[in-house]
């Protein structure tokens, strides 16, 4: 069985709209659903957000299911300004050598180098720094963790991602935060309504960043189709 993992469930989205005979539940904190995905069986499973959660997650799939291989896709942020937003990029310091090779048939996509952060690097600023402190192309919240613990199960494993906010940008923290309640793994509308209102300055920068969500995640479903296409049987 093939798992692809997602932080959050608006990430998994177009990946479920995709599955056939899809059965949802719970496992703690995370939320699953099995399915059929381009002819097969596959599991959805949204981990939560962060390096500890998002791999306690990892964990229990590894624990419950037969995994053969193990995908972590999602948003990221570039700490290049060679990336843009939309590019799909996969990482070719923490996928899995066997993952790398066949991966390199596909169209669409771009090798970079990953580093995960608890932070939310939101500034060009804090990119920039980033970028020389560890000199990766790409900054994420959860593949550090997850990666560490699916390697140490032995299983194949491939980080994907689709840039959602550039070197350029400046992230608006506060309203994310408001819009978000990363402990349950769901959005906080009531909570982000009245911080805009209290806070009007970030609300054009929080628009542009939601309405740069919907095209992102559909450029990461399309390329997780072709991997799907194209990943061996025997993984």
């Amino acid at each position: 069985m093939i798992c692809y993992a997602f932080a959050v469930p608006h990430e998994s989205e177009g990946l479920l709209e995709q599955m056939q005979g899809p059965e949802s539940f719970d496992l703690e904190h995370v939320r699953c659903t099995v399915g059929l995905y381009k002819d097969r069986l596959v599991l959805c499973a949204v981990l939560g957000m962060g390096m500890q959660r998002a791999a306690k997650g990892a964990e229990l799939v590894l624990e419950y299911f037969q995994i053969k291989a193990f995908i972590l896709a999602g948003y990221a942020g570039a700490l290049v300004p060679q990336l843009a937003h939309g590019d799909v990029v996969v990482s070719d310091n923490f996928s899995s050598d066997n993952v790398i090779s066949f991966v390199r048939l596909l169209p669409d996509f771009k090798f970079a180098k990953f580093c995960s952060s608890d932070e939310l690097v939101a500034t060009p600023q804090r990119r920039q720094e980033f970028h020389e402190a560890t000199e990766c192309q790409v900054v994420d919240m959860e593949t550090g963790g997850v990666a560490e613990t699916v390697h140490g199960r032995g299983v194949t494993f491939a980080a994907v991602r689709v840039i959602s906010d550039t070197m350029d940008d400046v992230l608006p923290v506060g309203a994310m935060n408001a819009a978000y309640d990363a402990e349950r793994n769901r959005p906080r509308p009531v909570n982000l309504g009245w911080y805009l209102m209290t806070h009007p300055g970030e609300s054009g920068s929080f628009k542009a960043f939601v309405a740069r969500l919907a095209p992102a995640r559909e450029s990461l479903t399309k390329f997780l189709s072709a991997l799907t296409d194209e990943m061996p049987k025997g993984i």
